[in-house]
């Protein structure tokens, strides 16, 4: 593909999706904004309409509350005979003037004038006489009174008695005059000192509501509604959904969004949203609840609107926009056209002369016509060919200067190699010589060394000998060392041994004084016990001389009773006594037991100390020969420690002997490998002369075959530059 369409396609693509954007980007803000606005224009007509229906209902609870206001002082200026006909009057009066269809006043039981008895189904009473007086209009403008026969069901007045304030009803159906229509009741509490006593209502026509919201048309096709906070519809374009709930009947109306409506219009909030019926079609549903009076109670207005009529703004600017963003693309596309040209027109000429140059033809330029960037490569492409133009002719001849060298080189390397061969030819001679030179110098070194090494082994042998000497010489005087510490060791073990010896004696003889000075405690104690058998008795026979003594007081009588006492006290002296004695007794039992024990261990323990004075007599003894036999020993190692160090003398004059030798040998060894060392130096440096004159040969030959190779490539170069044309 050529560059130029390329250049048109990428720019017309450019412009395409630029275009493009910029009108979705257009079309999405304005049908943003177009949609905002009409979201707004829907709220505000929603509360328009919701404040006409207000309006028309507050009318209502107005005179409704002007009414409660005249009726209010009808105790203090009417007397109670005649308060029923002046409320009748009153009532009548009202509906006559009104455009209501009905006026009601309710009072509790005798609340009115506690007269309910005496007017038993009198004009506006009912059978117990209580007033419910009902005034209605019908088409012609006749009014008629009818008492009220479900007020104790009705909401409008039980709501009302429950609130305590000023109330709108649900709407209902009511035949008025021959005719079903749906109203609702506007009713005000009747109070008296703070106390409820009654209501009083109107009735109101709902027709004229739902007029007024057939005659709203928002956006021109679109609806309206008016729906109480329970859900009842009181407006709509559908009149056989008024006064139906719509929770049953607008699922059709707002598809999914129905139970978000429906809790927007329980909840007295704002509502708006785009939603899809099942009539089909995008519909803008907008609720705005509207407060009644001073109830209390919220309705809400709604509005729906086809979205496609919103929006048909949004479509017409669309197709403006289609329309205006293709003429602009037209046009952008033949300027691409054209300006692709402009540029593309430099470039073919470049490229005719790229042609030109894949030929070899150096002699074509380019032309130049502006002072673009494509003008600037063309003028460098210029000036890149006379550079090349320079090089090819300094190529040419250079390489004639190239072959005429080569010859020459040739030339001189043929005489340089037959020179080499002839110094090739001598090395070789003298480095014969030389090897045979090197083998006699390597003999002799091979018997030197071998003379070495005998005496290597005989020095080596010599050390070890000395070693194991030394070795032993240390071995026997670390033996006769320990022989020593054995033996001195010893020594403080007989004194040590005598030392327990003596204090074995010394405790054998102490424990023997123990045991009888314990033995003698024993017969001591043995006394004791007879001591205490004796005071046994003694008390026994007291105590027996005390009863005999209270006996005889017993028979003197009054003149005994002193001599009573004294024998009751030595009763008592001889059971103390007694006891005492019972318990003397047994620690004299416990002590002798104990010291028999006592008795027992320690002729245990003389037993002991008598075995262990046998045990370290034996001990003795046998110390005392092995410090005899320690004694020998070290005697024994001395002499063989004498003997040992003569043979160390002995081997020192040998290692000597050795040493000298086998320096002597090094010498002459030291020597022959100098003269070898020599020897193989002088070989090796013919042998490097020779190799550098094969080398310098094969170079030589080389450098003939490089200098054709290159005087060939000097004629190929030739032949090539020639092809290309600078002239």
């Amino acid at each position: 593909m050529k560059i130029g369409m390329k250049l048109i396609i990428i720019i017309s693509l450019v412009n395409l999706t630029g275009i493009g954007g910029l009108t979705i980007v257009s079309l999405m803000s304005s049908s943003r904004a177009i949609t905002e606005i009409a979201d707004g224009n829907a709220s505000n007509i929603t509360s328009v309409t919701g404040g006409e229906v207000r309006a028309f209902l507050e009318v209502a609870l107005d005179e409704i509350r002007a009414l409660n206001f005249v009726i209010s002082d009808i105790d203090t200026i009417i007397e109670p005979a005649g308060r029923r006909d002046m409320l009748n009057y009153i009532l009548r009066s009202f509906i006559e003037e009104s455009r209501f269809i009905g006026i009601w006043a309710i009072y509790e039981p005798n609340e009115l004038d506690g007269m309910d008895a005496l007017n038993v189904n009198g004009p506006g009473s009912d059978k117990t006489g209580r007033f419910i007086s009902y005034w209605t209009k019908d088409n012609a403008g006749k009014v008629h009174l009818n008492p009220l026969t479900n007020y104790t069901t009705a909401n409008y007045y039980l709501e009302t008695i429950r609130r305590g304030k000023e109330t709108i009803v649900d709407p209902y159906y009511e035949n008025v005059d021959g005719k079903r229509i749906m109203i609702t009741t506007a009713s005000y509490p009747i109070t008296r000192q703070g106390k409820i006593i009654g209501a009083i209502g109107i009735d109101i026509d709902l027709t004229q509501v739902n007029d007024m919201i057939e005659a709203i048309k928002p956006f021109g096709d679109g609806y309206s509604g008016v729906f109480t906070n329970t859900g009842y519809i009181v407006g709509h374009p559908d009149k056989n959904r008024l006064g139906k709930n719509a929770q049953d009947t607008e699922r059709d109306m707002v598809g999914g969004a129905h139970s978000d409506m429906m809790n927007a219009i329980k909840n007295s909030e704002p509502f708006l949203r785009t939603v899809q019926g099942d009539s089909g079609g995008q519909m803008i549903l907008v609720l705005e609840p509207f407060i009644l009076g001073r109830t209390g109670i919220t309705w809400s207005a709604a509005s729906i609107i086809p979205k496609a009529t919103v929006l048909k703004e949004v479509n017409t600017m669309t197709v403006v926009l289609l329309i205006l963003g293709f003429a602009i693309l037209i046009v952008i596309s033949v300027i691409i056209i054209i300006v692709a040209k402009t540029i593309t027109a430099p470039l073919i000429t470049m490229e005719k002369v790229f042609g030109f140059i894949g030929n070899g033809d150096f002699t074509h330029e380019a032309e130049v016509k502006s002072n673009d960037e494509i003008g600037n490569i063309g003028k460098a492409l210029n000036l890149t060919l006379g550079k090349i133009r320079e090089l090819i002719n300094v190529i040419k001849v250079q390489a004639n200067d190239l072959g005429d060298i080569g010859t020459e080189l040739a030339s001189n390397m043929t005489e340089t190699a037959a020179a080499i061969n002839e110094i090739t030819a001598n090395i070789q001679s003298i480095k014969g010589r030389a090897i045979n030179q090197s083998a006699s110098v390597t003999e002799t070194n091979a018997t030197m060394e071998q003379i070495t090494v005998n005496i290597n082994k005989l020095n080596t042998q010599v050390e070890k000998q000395t070693a194991s000497v030394s070795q032993s010489s240390s071995a026997i005087e670390e033996m006769l060392a320990n022989v020593q510490s054995v033996t001195a060791t010893l020594m403080k073990n007989m004194e040590n041994v005598n030392q327990l010896e003596t204090a074995s004696e010394v405790g054998r003889s102490g424990l023997q004084e123990v045991s009888s000075d314990i033995q003698e405690i024993a017969r001591e104690s043995e006394g004791l016990l007879e001591i205490n058998a004796v005071m046994e008795n003694i008390a026994s026979q007291t105590n027996l001389l005390s009863m005999n003594a209270a006996i005889e007081a017993a028979h003197a009588g009054e003149a005994g009773k002193g001599f009573a006492v004294v024998a009751d006290e030595i009763r008592k002296l001889a059971e103390n006594s007694s006891e005492q004695s019972k318990t003397i007794s047994i620690v004299l039992k416990k002590i002798k037991e104990s010291i028999d024990k006592i008795t027992i261990s320690t002729d245990n323990v003389l037993l002991k100390f008598e075995a262990i004075d046998k045990l370290i007599k034996t001990v003795s003894d046998q110390e005392e020969n092995i410090r005899n036999a320690m004694e020998e020993q070290g005697q024994g190692s001395k002499q063989i420690l004498d003997a040992i160090g003569n043979l160390n003398d002995i081997t020192r004059q040998v290692k000597t002997g050795s040493e000298e030798m086998r320096e002597g040998s090094k010498e002459v060894i030291t020597e022959g490998k100098n003269l070898e060392m020599i020897t193989q130096e002088l070989t090796g440096g013919m042998n490097e002369m020779a190799t550098g004159a094969d080398q310098i040969n094969i170079a030589v030959h080389a450098v003939n075959d490089l200098s054709e190779k290159n005087h060939q490539k000097v004629d190929l170069l030739m032949a090539e530059v020639k092809k290309f044309k600078i002239e």
